[in-house]
């Protein structure tokens, strides 16, 4: 597939590589599930169901599928172009050569960036909200438990989500309560999140950093355990990163010292960590396990750089939301 074509197309007309995206994913997925229902589809998808009509119709359209009362179905057309459909969809996630070094570098799956620089424009910060937005969708396919973390850019995320019929996804925060707006906590968070997209959510009132001990005592209320327990089987984590000395405010003097000779740059879900990728400060009780899960961050900002490197090179990642402005300072600081 010759990129640089996808790449002028999406430079003239990025709404109608999104169509593309769209009408490829749901020519897919009957393909998978058929024969399917507008409304089944677009609760296995994530998506709201006039949006799921708007694409089958279009195929229908073209000749790709068929709709009768048993559902939809792939035509012999359609049949033929699946594979076309899926060269176009894989050209356009590897349009910018930068997402794409980066993808290398960092040994991240897919990598996405905005254009700007939020520490020069606010804006990008919704630009990135809306890129990790349209993400998330395709991340949850076959997904059924999404752990959030709190923070800025997760709620900012979740309400560029848009509303989707009712699905069988669970939304569950990834961590603790912690001091800051409760509109940014991660339990308001991961309701924000349910609601957007049709589901459901379990909250967890514990608060972030209490000792793992504690956590096990508190683990025998139903109500917590359950949680504890969606959090730990979810299928996708997302979660922000942030610098380092942007969290030690609520410090003591002498942990805000002991983390400065540490060398942390980075703190996420309630860890600190250096440059090396390693944990150096805070304490996580929450834990979700490492296998099958798809763990994605979104963080930006030229000033974030070092700090999504400690996290995304040392730690596997399917996603990573970002800008140019914390792209390019990556770039340069994996090349000295």
């Amino acid at each position: 597939m010759d990129t640089s074509i996808l790449e002028t197309l999406f430079e003239i007309a990025p709404d109608l590589m999104e169509e593309i995206e769209l009408r490829t994913l749901v020519l897919e997925r009957v393909a998978a599930l058929g024969p399917i229902g507008r409304r089944a589809l677009a609760q296995r998808l994530h998506l709201p169901e006039r949006e799921v009509r708007s694409a089958a119709d279009a195929l229908r359209g073209a000749g790709c599928i068929t709709q009768s009362a048993a559902g939809m179905e792939l035509t012999e057309r359609g049949r033929e172009l699946v594979e076309t459909a899926r060269a176009v969809s894989r050209g356009r996630r590897s349009l910018s050569s930068m997402e794409l070094a980066l993808s290398r570098k960092l040994g991240v799956e897919r990598v996405c960036v905005v254009r700007g620089d939020a520490d020069r424009d606010e804006s990008v910060r919704a630009e990135a909200a809306e890129a990790a937005a349209r993400q998330v969708r395709f991340l949850l396919q076959d997904a059924h438990v999404l752990a959030v973390s709190g923070g800025q850019m997760m709620r900012m995320t979740a309400e560029a989500i848009s509303s989707a019929a009712p699905s069988d996804v669970t939304v569950v925060p990834a961590q603790g309560g912690v001091n800051g707006p409760m509109a940014l906590q991660a339990n308001a968070v991961a309701e924000a999140f349910a609601a957007r997209l049709g589901g459901q959510c379990r909250l967890l009132h514990l608060p972030q950093g209490i000792s793992q001990q504690a956590v096990e005592e508190l683990s025998r209320v139903p109500q917590v355990r359950e949680a504890l327990e969606l959090l730990r089987h979810a299928d996708v984590l997302l979660y922000g990163v942030s610098r380092a000395r942007e969290q030690t405010g609520a410090l003591g003097a002498a942990e805000r010292e002991a983390l400065e000779r540490s060398g942390a740059v980075a703190e996420a879900l309630g860890v600190f960590i250096d440059a090396q990728g390693r944990a150096v400060g805070g304490r996580a009780a929450l834990r979700s396990q490492e296998t099958g899960r798809r763990v994605c961050t979104v963080a930006v900002g030229s000033g974030s750089a070092e700090a999504i490197i400690a996290v995304c090179a040392h730690h596997t990642h399917r996603l990573l939301v970002t800008d140019e402005g914390a792209a390019v300072r990556m770039m340069e600081l994996l090349r000295e």
